[in-house]
This record gives structure tokens, sequence and C-alpha cells, in this order.
């Protein structure tokens, strides 16, 4: 009898432990609800979606990788809706997960970067912003479509605040790479 107690509850440990497929699932159905409501201009729902399709990451233990694109994505959605100190922590945490995956894709390191110097900006803090602007220099030319057209907005925007504060060398710098991202 104990050994069968014991059996059942050293599988209980570890099924706790373990990916949740319904999790999984669920967290994949707020995603897209989160996309589509998006795509449609319903932000309030996008954020709710997004928020749960986090949540469920976390509930059922899935993978890093996975949490980090719900992070991104729920962040950008905070973004859209003006809430830049949340979106920013979003970023900031995404970041942290994407830079300590096994294999880091460039890509997705300097769309995080490039969405929390926005968030920065827009709360006045376009100094910090642009140190990580700066790191996502490299990587912008792997943007395309509507990603590089907002990369490069973001860089124009920076270069012109950054000439209002006298760092003359960084605007240019952001200048040139949105030009040569047109």
């Amino acid at each position: 009898m104990k050994t069968a107690l014991f059996i059942t509850f050293a599988g209980a440990l570890l099924l706790v432990g373990c990916a949740n497929p319904i999790n999984r699932a669920t967290s994949d159905n707020y995603s897209e609800t989160c996309a589509t409501a998006e795509s449609n201009g319903r932000l309030q729902v996008a954020e709710e979606a997004c928020y749960r399709a986090l949540v469920n990451v976390d509930l059922g233990n899935l993978d890093p990788e996975l949490k980090s694109e719900r992070l991104y994505n729920l962040g950008r959605i905070k973004r859209q809706v003006a809430k830049f100190s949340e979106a920013e922590q979003l970023f900031k945490e995404s970041l942290v997960i994407e830079e300590k995956l096994p294999s880091p894709s460039e890509s997705k390191v300097g769309r995080r970067l490039v969405e929390l110097s926005v968030s920065l900006a827009a709360q006045d803090k376009w100094t910090e912003g642009a140190k990580h602007l700066e790191r996502a220099l490299p990587v912008t030319p792997q943007f395309s479509g509507k990603e590089r057209e907002y990369t490069i907005e973001v860089l124009t925007q920076y270069s012109k605040y950054l000439k209002t504060i006298n760092q003359v060398a960084l605007a240019e710098q952001f200048e040139a790479k949105a030009s040569t991202l047109r």
C-alpha cells in the first residue's frame, strides 16, 4: 500500500514539472485571438488575449522560447495602448529570456531592442533607449516589410531627438542606418 501511494505521489510530482499540452493549445488559441484582434484594431481585446496566452505558458510550464514570444507580443500591444512602462518591463523580460536561449535568434533580439527603445522614448528615457537601439543596428538589415519601415521611423525619430541634445555622432549614425534601410 505504501509503495502504491509513493508511486502515485511521485508520478504526480513529475507531471507538475512537465509541460501541459492543454495549456499549450489554450495559449495558442489566445495568441491567435490576440493577433486577429490586433489586426482588426481591437486593442483591448488583443491585450486581454495576449495576457491570457502568456498566463497559460506559465500555468503549463511551457518552454522559455514560447514565453519570450508571448511576453514580446503582449509588450507590443501594451505599447500600442500607451502602457509604456508595462511594455518596457515585458520587453526587458522577453529580451533576458531570448538572450539566454541556447541559440538566440539575432533578429528576435533585435526586434525586442527596437520595441524596448520605443517604449523608453515614450517615457522620455531617450538616452537609455538609444543604447538599446544602438545594439540593434547590426541586425536591422534582416528586417523586412512593415518591420523594416517601423525601424526606419524609430531610427529617424531618435536621430531627430539626439540632435536636440547635442549627441550628433549617434544621431548621424542612426540617420545613416535609416538611409541604408530605405
